[in-house]
């Protein structure tokens, strides 16, 4: 079985990217010198010094501070459901290797964003994944389970049985960053750190508002805004922080061109904003992630374009098509310059892609629009964008136990023949049952609802997973709610199946 690094990867390709320079050349030498080379006592100045030798305890400061708060991600493509994994009593980084050396595994990085074992992440790092698995930087050993994801942002958050984890702290969202400040990256390259010890990289942030349209394209995600950094992020640094100097978060580590030839890699994170900070909190709820959709594609004027429709040089966008049936349908053309939604100036195609998904769908959404150079306004009611992944919301979460696929019952379900409305209300419903399952031999079947394990009632995949993680096996038995009698057969039902 293979590994798989989980970074969101840009192949260089025929690209050229040629950032060559010359060689470092030595300093002449003066007449007489030695040829012995100079060690670092010899220093003229021991002043020198001083100052990269603060810098240097400080990186070591950061380290010591910020690596409990960061963990390394191992995922499974195949679906391992024995007791032995959920619980972090009886697993260790060697069982968890041997374990994953057997599968396709994925591996990335991921934040503690709450005392209480909530981690957030990249999507593309769990996303095909059956099992997933965390590992402190102290080298102990979770399982984890994904309870909330935004495909399009590239979000993910996990949650683990533990208590008492030390959180990051976030920089001020939609703080200005500037090119030049240090950048930090503490993570999991090419899963060297699924036994702890997470590594540490330090560069500058070199670009800020980055896109990577291709990468977007293809991965049916939406990748701009982003921070460039110099910072090195390799394959398995995904979904984990990009820290400032104070040990703050400004980015979570996304994406990479990988070096190639003489070319030097180069690395892009998510910025901290108020958008990502109310998505995390929604992820970290089991809330869906609503983006609106209004059906047209764009291109960014030219600065002529924009003068003949009386616009300045930074403000507008150009209607390349319009979707059929699609909200803009009939109120929008092809070659219209649209200016602002819901009074928010569009600077670009990039920008107006954010602006729109953030749109409101339960109310008019205001437009404004230069028609064959007469400003137009126009009222439009966005719908839902339909999602290419499915996103995991707190309805559609799912946990993998001894045999038993188990999630929430959905809102106003019956059960069918199965369980009654009245005793559906709580609990997990048995999705699915292996054959070997010792809850099988049992009498547990699909359709079921676990109400309570080892007594203690579960109302959701998260109850169940500290349960299972907290409870010794002998004390895990299960209450599941009463079937319906079947309803007998009515004397009409007699009477035509009786019928020649």
């Amino acid at each position: 079985m293979g590994r798989r690094f989980a970074v969101a990867l840009l192949g260089i390709g025929a690209m050229s990217l040629s950032c060559g320079r010359a060689p470092f050349a030595p300093a002449a030498r003066q007449a007489g010198a030695s040829d012995r080379p100079v060690l670092a006592a010899d220093a003229g100045d021991p002043a020198d010094a001083s100052p990269l030798a603060g810098l240097e305890a400080k990186f070591e400061s950061l380290a010591t501070r910020l690596a409990p708060s960061v963990v390394a991600i191992s995922a499974s493509t195949q679906v391992l459901d024995a007791d032995d994994l959920l619980r972090a009593d009886e697993l260790n980084p060697e069982k968890l290797e041997t374990l994953l050396d057997r599968t396709t595994r994925m591996v990335g990085t991921g934040l503690v964003i709450d005392a209480d074992g909530y981690i957030l992440t990249n999507e593309h790092v769990i996303g095909e994944a059956e099992n997933v698995w965390v590992t402190t930087d102290a080298g102990k050993v979770y399982p984890a389970l994904v309870v909330g994801t935004d495909p399009r942002q590239d979000l993910a958050v996990l949650k683990i049985p533990a208590t008492g984890m030390r959180p990051v702290t976030f920089a001020t969202p939609d703080a200005p960053l500037a090119r030049g400040q240090w950048a930090i990256a503490l993570g999991n390259p090419y899963g060297l750190a699924t036994a702890g010890n997470q590594a540490l990289s330090v560069g500058v942030v070199s670009a800020i508002d980055r896109a990577l349209p291709k990468l977007s394209k293809k991965e049916n995600r939406l990748y701009s805004g982003l921070v460039q950094t110099t910072c090195p992020i390799n394959p398995g640094n995904s979904g984990g922080p990009l820290f400032d100097i104070h040990g703050r978060v400004i980015g979570i580590n996304t994406a990479v061109i990988l070096p190639e030839k003489k070319t030097n890699g180069i690395g892009f994170a998510i910025p901290v904003t108020r958008q990502l900070m109310e998505t995390v909190a929604g992820l970290k709820d089991g809330r869906e992630v609503v983006y609106a959709y209004l059906g047209v594609s764009v291109v960014t004027p030219t600065p002529g374009q924009r003068r003949a429709a009386g616009l300045d040089d930074a403000s507008g966008v150009r209607v390349e098509t319009v979707d059929r049936a699609s909200p803009a349908d009939g109120l929008l053309k092809e070659g219209d310059l649209l200016v602002t939604v819901d009074g928010r100036t569009l600077r670009d195609s990039e920008q107006f892609v954010r602006v729109v998904g953030q749109a409101p769908i339960d109310r008019p959404t205001d437009l404004t629009v230069v028609r064959d150079g007469k400003p137009l306004a126009v009222s439009a009611t966005l719908r839902k964008r339909a999602p290419m992944t499915a996103a995991v919301t707190r309805d559609s979460r799912r946990m993998r136990w001894e045999g038993l696929l188990v999630g929430p019952v959905p809102a106003h379900w019956t059960g069918g023949a199965k369980v009654a409305a009245a005793n559906a209300s709580t609990g997990l419903v048995v999705l699915a049952v292996s054959a070997r399952s010792k809850f099988a031999k049992d009498g547990v079947r699909e359709g079921d609802v676990i109400t309570a394990v080892g007594g203690q009632t579960i109302g959701d995949v998260v109850d169940l997973q500290k349960l299972v993680n907290d409870l010794p096996p002998d004390k895990r038995t299960i209450t599941t709610a009463p079937r319906p009698k079947p309803a007998a057969p009515t004397g009409n039902a007699v009477a035509a199946t009786s019928r020649d």
